[in-house]
């Protein structure tokens, strides 16, 4: 024992760094191409090169374990990386909350399109060219005829018909190529409407454009798109047989079938153009999610209830006054009559004309209302004045009440005060056209322009519908991009304090 007493001190000395080294990952330091001797030798007395050479193999130690925290943090933030990006694609795969603003042009473009072929309808209804065509081939019709044995076989057709034989027995070929390319061109629009309509609908849906709910509004339009076509030929078909009209009257289709197509159109149109609107309007107020929650909340005041039902009731009132036109255009009802306010000797026609039984189908006269309601030329344009005045006046009546209320003058944003105002320059517009149409004795281009004003009216009343109308599911998204603006808002706090 005595004789180790001397080495003790020795081994005191080698004790911390043989505990180092033991402990030292060598697989690590040889990666990080560091040349370790297991079997290095140790003298009793550390020389400054071996306290150089642990120096350095602990500064290499720190950077691989700080490299490795770095690798590790770096592989925390992949796999965060990595899920965000699962979770956008399982979102991708989703439809959207909201649809895409092409989506809304497209809808606005797709409706001036329905637009134009309504106005082009009532001219090839004004200038007597929808029946030159009498069969319908909705694909090998695109194409006009190429020659003339083509020309003389349409006409030949048209020769058979009750239109020719009892109206134009004197028409020459010339004059019938002129009212037969009206037709067909009024039908090759009605097939861009629809290819037009249903080939970017597939797109927007399979590309993940568009809403659900709007997915589904989408095929319902295409649906009504169709079965616009069947109406069109439905109604065409009805002036083409003697047993649908009376025996040597003049030739029309029927006022039914006209007003049915004509009411498709309006349909079409009104789906368009609400859902274009309603797509930018929701896009607009998710711009700013606070300020858009404090429109929709104003516009949720019960005291403007009153107003957004006055609205809506007015845009029915302007669609049923249009089909009442529709009534009058396709019974001719507009050549009696010219004359305002009066109807012959007084405001109205006499009674008995009003309610004549030759119109009624049933011994116990239970039809005599109904059907001279649609079917009396005389009482058909009564009714059309009686509707035309009375959306005339409720115009009037809801411009009033913005001005006179004060509640609803404060509470109505600028925007639907401007809409209104829009509505009654159409509106004096509209009646303008309907009073010189008459007095001129349905002039073409003034009856054209007349369809076309009711057209304009309806679509401003829908702008301000769509001003004043409080979308719950908008308000919703709304709500929830606000919440968690108020969340990062929040955090973004809270790490600055950090």
């Amino acid at each position: 024992m005595a004789s180790l007493a001397p080495a003790l001190p020795l081994w005191r000395t080698l004790a911390p760094r043989i505990s180092r080294d033991l402990f030292t990952c060598r697989q690590c330091l040889r990666n990080q191409g560091l040349a370790v001797n297991p079997l290095r030798r140790y003298h009793a007395v550390p020389s400054p090169q071996t306290r150089v050479r642990s120096t350095i193999l602990n500064s290499k130690n720190r950077q691989f374990f700080t490299s490795s925290l770095r690798n590790s943090t770096t592989a925390s933030t992949i796999e965060s990386a990595a899920a965000n990006g699962a979770r956008e694609a399982k979102s991708k795969s989703r439809f959207p909350g909201v649809s895409d603003k092409s989506v809304a042009y497209w809808l606005l473009g797709s409706a001036a399109s329905v637009f134009g072929i309504v106005v082009f309808g009532g001219l090839t209804r004004l200038t007597e060219s929808g029946l030159s065509i009498t069969e319908w081939r909705p694909v090998t019709g695109s194409m006009p005829p190429m020659n003339t044995e083509d020309w003389e076989s349409e006409f030949s057709k048209y020769r058979a018909s009750p239109e020719f034989k009892l109206l134009n027995p004197h028409m020459t070929l010339s004059d019938f190529k002129s009212i037969y390319y009206m037709e067909w061109i009024h039908r090759l629009w009605g097939r861009f409407v629809g290819l037009s309509f249903v080939l970017p609908a597939v797109y927007f849906v399979a590309r993940k454009k568009v809403s659900t709910p709007m997915a589904w509004r989408l095929a319902g339009i295409a649906g009504l798109i169709g079965f616009q076509g069947f109406l069109g030929w439905w109604m065409v078909k009805s002036g083409l047989k003697d047993d649908l009209f009376a025996p040597g009257s003049h030739p029309r289709v029927s006022q039914y079938r006209l007003t049915a197509h004509l009411g498709a159109a309006f349909a079409c149109y009104v789906a368009m153009l609400w859902n274009g609107l309603a797509i930018l309007r929701s896009h607009r107020l998710l711009a700013d999610a606070t300020s858009g929650l404090g429109q929709l909340d104003a516009l949720r005041d019960p005291r403007l209830k009153l107003f957004r039902r006055s609205v809506a009731g007015l845009a029915l009132l302007v669609f049923v006054t249009a089909m009442s036109g529709g009534l009058v255009a396709g019974l001719d009802a507009g050549l009696i009559y010219n004359e305002f306010p009066y109807m012959g000797k007084g405001l109205t026609p006499p009674r008995s004309e009003l309610w004549d039984a030759h119109y009624s189908r049933h011994e116990d006269r239970s039809d005599l209302w109904w059907r001279n309601m649609l079917e009396n030329p005389s009482l058909v344009q009564l009714d059309h004045r009686i509707l035309a005045m009375t959306t005339f006046t409720a115009i009037m009546g809801l411009w009033a009440y913005t001005r006179r209320s004060a509640t609803v003058k404060r509470l109505l944003p600028p925007a639907a005060r401007k809409g209104v105002h829009g509505v009654v320059g159409f509106a004096f517009m509209q009646v303008g056209l309907g009073l010189t149409t008459l007095l001129y004795l349905v002039p073409i281009p003034l009856a054209s322009a007349h369809q076309a004003g009711s057209l304009f009216l309806l679509t401003w009343v829908l702008v301000l519908g769509s001003r004043v109308w409080h979308p719950s599911r908008t308000a919703k998204l709304l709500q929830m991009a606000a919440k968690a603006r108020g969340q990062q808002l929040s955090h973004a706090a809270a790490s600055k304090r950090l």
